[in-house]
């Protein structure tokens, strides 16, 4: 059996020493490079000119520039970003660059007069707290998507790759500190507090973006995909807890270090012990009212804004606590998840993109010119790919990955992104790093995270993802745990099966399950109604699958719903469930995320126990019309599954009391046949088996046979009718019930459309028959299988 976890090498108690030992080295090393650091020299600082940094006067202009300034970043962001989506990148590397074309280095260039009036320095301040707010809600909602079973479940070796992906970029950017403080530093900057946030710079990995790469191309489930988002976990935390120490140290030498060091344990210490069990209670008030109320979103923002003033007070910045206040909420709760859900369209479209354009203002590329310094940024780029990639590497393939994957991680913990940007404003704010420093490192986290992908894609190309099966329907529990509910904002639809009356059990061909995927509640009435009645007594219940799509790229990684650690909000499943309460029916019900509805759909119906998939027209499955779009994909796909398709084209008023099946004696009229017999059976209504006319010829006896089985188990309540004409008008006047159920190749034949019936009040159906399903019994042979001993 193949192992689905790497081969460690190495006992968990040498794992533990050689881990104490790096640990120890590091700190070796960087006194090392400290001590000889110290006694270098710097140039003595200027004055350097920094978009923001000045204080403006407000006046009554300002609010209108404001305005428009947010205008022109928002609209060139999402540009730039869905340019950068649509080539297989992820959209921050767009905005980012967007940022970048709004500030000095190209639109201050090319159009001075439109920057100066777009831009004012006046502007500035308020770009810059509309931007620290943005960032404050992003790095709340990074704390949301931290998953502290990723901290725990992959143990020494994961933490050992892990803390092997900050030790080497560290080091290495403490020591190329060396180079680049007599030159990029000035002399009021401690090289202690340059080597420390330069090192710390170089260590950063975006999880959120990494996340975003690996869910998007499906590889999140592999070993790799597990052991990279563990690791960028950790190094998340890890790098937040270095740069925070970093702020300390360079905040302490106004402060002093002691009291700066007992305000951030004693934070700690109030987070833990009294703010993350109120957020596990408040969590458990959210769960009780099913919604997230404006009481509870007012205590929210209280506590982010007091943990945010904390840690500004203490001298570790506001990000710090935002970031600790989103990871002591339950990151699975539906509160977390419905926090996300509010404020990420808020902070992603609006909030972050004045982040980007600040930066952007404050990123001279002019300043780095001539050569020299064009080699150092460079070099700086290669150091922090160095770093990241060869610990990450080195360290995957130490522990028992092969060189493949082991690159793969390599190239994926290179990933930098947003959150190096919020740490570079970070130090230029505290001026540790010069302008000319911090554009550097912005082209650096641009470089790096632009190359991941197509790096990614070149290392991996050829290898099959080794990906989870998605869940069986039928491992749902049968007790009903969640009370229906009829609002759009539904509760998160636990499995279940909602009790019907025991009834008497007749004598049907076949006992498959019926699959309905569902995505609008708007069609979901016709559905139910047809596939309860479309089940036998005795046969499983129907499996309602609802889909909802993955949300896109933003501030949440997408693993919750990846991985459906977390079920979908669906109203679609919600009205479902209200609907077959009201009938006294059972059905079998799942939410799943899905970025592909016809390959997860089909992937479902490949289930045993599945024989028939009942579809909606493009209103239900994302189609374009009832039989094109994903409808279409699935047709096409489904003709080599052992399972028959139904498309319900128009929904019905009328009570099925009178059922016609237009049908031949080909496998999609046994196919439409047999729903209108299983229809039959339960609703106890007529049939009419319709057939088109046929010149000269007698009538086939294959389907006589068809039809006499067919009565045999209906009696008087089977009817047999000849289309008196071949046409789509001609059928809509002859079938008068409430439904209609049409074999594929007949409609063809027959030119039918949603428009063929005028009243719109019959439910209208058209099969496409398997004739990969397994092989069926007719019901006389059934009837006489079980009368006979």
């Amino acid at each position: 059996m193949a192992e689905t976890q790497p081969r460690i090498t190495v006992s968990g108690v040498s794992a533990a020493a050689a881990y104490a030992a790096m640990i120890g080295a590091l700190i070796l090393i960087y006194l090392a490079i400290r001590s000889y650091g110290e006694r270098l020299g710097a140039p003595l600082p200027v004055t350097d000119v920094v978009f923001g940094s000045a204080a403006a006067r407000a006046n009554a202009g300002d609010l209108l520039h404001v305005l428009l300034a947010l205008v022109v970043v928002i609209a060139t962001a999402r540009g730039l970003g869905s340019i950068f989506r649509g080539a297989h990148q992820p959209p921050v590397v767009g905005e980012i660059i967007a940022g970048i074309l709004l500030g000095p280095s190209l639109l201050g260039r090319l159009a001075p007069g439109a920057s100066a009036y777009l831009f004012p320095p006046a502007v500035g301040p308020f770009l810059n707290i509309i931007a620290q707010v943005g960032v404050i809600l992003y790095m709340f909602l990074v704390g949301l998507e931290l998953d502290p079973a990723l901290l725990r479940k992959r143990g020494h070796a994961t933490v050992a790759i892990s803390h092997a992906s900050i030790i080497a970029p560290f080091l290495l950017g403490a020591l190329i500190a060396l180079l680049l403080y007599p030159r990029l530093s000035t002399s009021d900057v401690p090289f202690t507090c340059f080597s420390l946030f330069l090192g710390v710079s170089m260590s950063v990995t975006a999880f959120p973006v990494l996340a975003r790469i690996l869910t998007d191309r499906k590889i999140h489930k592999t070993r790799m995909g597990a052991i990279a988002l563990t690791c960028a976990a950790v190094d998340d935390v890890t790098a937040w807890c270095m740069l925070a120490f970093v702020v300390s140290v360079a905040t302490a030498q106004k402060t002093g270090a002691v009291t700066t060091l007992a305000m951030a344990l004693g934070y700690i210490i109030l987070m833990l012990v009294v703010i993350r069990p109120a957020m596990v209670r408040l969590s458990l008030v959210y769960g009780n009212r099913g919604r997230l109320t404006q009481g509870v979103l007012a205590a929210i923002f209280v506590a982010l804004l007091l943990s945010a003033s904390a840690t500004e007070l203490i001298g570790i910045h506001a990000v710090f606590g935002a970031f600790a206040l989103g990871a002591m909420i339950p990151h699975d709760s539906g509160m977390a998840r419905e926090l996300t859900d509010r404020l990420e369209d808020i902070v992603i479209v609006l909030l972050l993109p004045a982040f980007f354009a600040y930066t952007g203002l404050r990123t001279q590329i002019g300043l780095v010119s001539g050569w020299d310094q064009w080699m150092i940024c460079a070099l700086i780029v290669l150091v922090a790919s160095a770093g990241k990639f060869g610990g990450s590497a080195f360290a995957a393939r130490v522990t028992g990955l092969k060189w493949r994957d082991s690159a793969a991680l390599g190239v994926l913990m290179n990933t930098r992104g947003l959150m190096e940007l919020i740490v570079l404003n970070i130090g230029l704010e505290m001026k540790v790093i010069s302008p000319t420093l911090f554009a550097m490192l912005v082209i650096m986290a641009l470089v790096t995270t632009f190359a991941t992908t197509p790096i990614l894609h070149l290392i991996t190309r050829g290898q099959e993802p080794e990906l989870e099966p998605m869940p069986e329907l039928g491992t749902f529990s049968p007790e009903p745990v969640v009370a229906p509910q009829s609002s759009g904002r539904a509760p998160h639809p636990a499995p279940r099966h909602v009790p019907a009356p025991a009834r008497p059990v007749p004598i049907v061909a076949e006992h498959t399950a019926i699959l309905v995927p569902v995505s609008n509640p708007e069609g979901v009435s016709d559905l139910i109604e047809l596939a309860l009645a479309a089940t036998p007594h005795d046969a499983p219940a129907p499996r309602v699958l609802a889909l909802v799509k993955t949300p896109p790229g933003g501030a949440r990684s997408g693993l919750r719903e990846a991985e459906q650690r977390v079920p979908p909000r669906s109203p679609a499943l919600s009205a479902a469930l209200d609907l077959a309460v009201a009938r006294g029916g059972v059905i079998t019900p799942q939410a799943v995320w899905t970025n592909d509805p016809a390959t997860d759909i089909l992937t479902f119906a490949k289930q045993p126990q599945i024989g028939w998939l009942l579809l909606g027209s493009h209103r239900a499955v994302f189609g374009s019309d009832f039989r094109g779009g994903v409808v279409r994909e699935i047709l096409d796909k489904a003709r080599a599954m052992p399972v028959h398709v139904a498309v319900v084209i128009r929904g019905g008023e009328r009570p099925l009391d009178r059922i016609f099946a237009v049908i031949d004696n080909g496998q999609h009229g046994k196919a439409a046949l047999d729903l209108a017999l299983r229809v039959a059976i339960r609703k106890k209504s007529s049939l009419h088996a319709v057939l088109l006319p046929v010149k000269d010829e007698d009538a086939d006896p294959e389907l006589l046979d068809l039809i006499r089985d067919a009565g045999h188990t209906l009696g008087r309540r089977l009817h047999t009718d000849v289309l008196s004409a071949p046409s789509a008008a001609q059928l809509g006047r002859q079938t008068p019930g409430g439904l209609v159920v049409i074999a594929t190749n007949l409609a063809d034949k027959l030119g039918l459309s949603p428009e063929s019936f005028a009243d719109g009040k019959r439910c209208v159906v058209v099969v496409q028959g398997s004739d990969q399903a397994p092989a069926k019994l007719t019901h006389a042979e059934e009837r006489n299988r079980i009368v006979k001993p």
